[in-house]
Parts: structure tokens; sequence; C-alpha cells
């Protein structure tokens, strides 16, 4: 064989190698080029919303389940101690209490307020056919309260601290009343407070 016919079959030989390497290589870039772009196209390099986020998804889950619990449970029983947390109401007694003081010819005519947290409907409402506790129970109320101002002397009732005590008293009696007949389970009357408090 001459040398000429060598170096040809060489040449082919190696140039057929180089048209191998180069295909797989463009097939490889190829590849890479698809994945690339289709990364591109879903999303994947996009910065992330916040909803998108596993634990910001999870929380919102949680949160989806815990309102499904609670329509699949029902309301609850309602109660008044439930209903208005934090926001007071306050109610006046439209007459005024007379009495006697003990042990003296002087009278004493009280105008009494009193306030809660309970819902203001549920103590105070006074529609015919929806009544609150407190005007339900108005006759009962109003006789515990008098027979508590019937026992006040005048030296108490002229003292900031008998005052006070005498308040406290009143607002015990109420609570005592209220909780005995509405069944609740807490003091429903946080404060009692004297509106108008004449003593001659």
């Amino acid at each position: 064989m001459s040398e000429a016919a060598v170096d040809t079959e060489e040449e082919k030989s190696g140039g057929g190698l180089i048209k191998i390497i180069l295909i797989v290589v463009a097939v490889l870039l190829l590849m890479v080029a698809t994945a690339v772009g289709t990364m591109f196209a879903t999303g994947f390099f996009d910065e992330k919303p916040e909803n998108e986020d596993p634990e910001v998804a999870l929380q919102d889950l949680e949160a989806e389940l815990e309102q499904t619990d609670e329509i699949v449970a029902g309301p609850g029983p309602k109660t008044a101690e439930i209903e208005q947390k934090f926001l007071i109401s306050y109610y006046t007694f439209t007459d005024a209490f007379q009495v006697n003081l003990k042990s003296s010819k002087k009278v004493m005519q009280a105008k009494l307020g009193v306030s809660t947290y309970f819902d203001e409907d549920t103590m105070f409402q006074d529609e015919d056919g929806a009544k609150g506790w407190i005007p339900r129970h108005l006759v009962g109320i109003r006789a515990s309260i008098l027979k508590v101002l019937r026992n006040v002397s005048a030296e108490k009732i002229e003292s900031e601290s008998g005052e006070m005590e005498v308040l406290e008293e009143v607002r015990m009696v109420i609570n005592e009343h209220l909780e005995k007949h509405e069944k609740t389970t807490s003091a429903p009357v946080e404060e009692v407070y004297f509106i108008e408090l004449i003593v001659q």
C-alpha cells in the first residue's frame, strides 16, 4: 500500500471520530438547553411568593383544618360569659331606692347603676318577649338591695370606705340572686355605682 493511501485512510478514520464527538457534544448541549429552558418556563428560577413557602402553606392548611373542625362541630353552647369579652356595659335602675337609715331619723335616697362584661342584651334587654336577666328578676333584685340599704347607718354611708362597703354588699346580693336563678358560673355584675345619693 502506498503512503498516500494510508494517510487518506487515517484522515477518514480521524475525521469520523471527530464527527461522532461533535454529535455527542451537540446532543448534550441540546439536552442541557432543553432542561434549562423548561426550568425557566415553569418558573423554577422565579422568586417564590410567600404563599408558596412550604411553612406558610402548612400554616394555611392547619388554619383551614381548624375552621373545618369548627364547622363540623357546630356552634358550642352559648353563654353570656363568652359573648363579649372586655366590652363593658352599664345599666341604671329606673326607680330610686329610698330607705330610713339604721338607728337614725335620716332618710337615704339612692339611684344605682351597675356594670358588667357580660353581653348587654343578655343582662339588660327590656323588651316584651325578650327580657334580660336584670329586668326579668327586677323585683327580687330590688328587694335584696333594699334589705342591704335598710341596714346602713348614717355614719357608714357618710364615710368613703363605708360607701364602698355598701356598694360591694349590693353587688354581692345582685350576683347571688342572678347566680341562683340564671345558673351562671361567674359573677355577672362587675361593679355597682351610686348615680345619685341624698341623705337628709
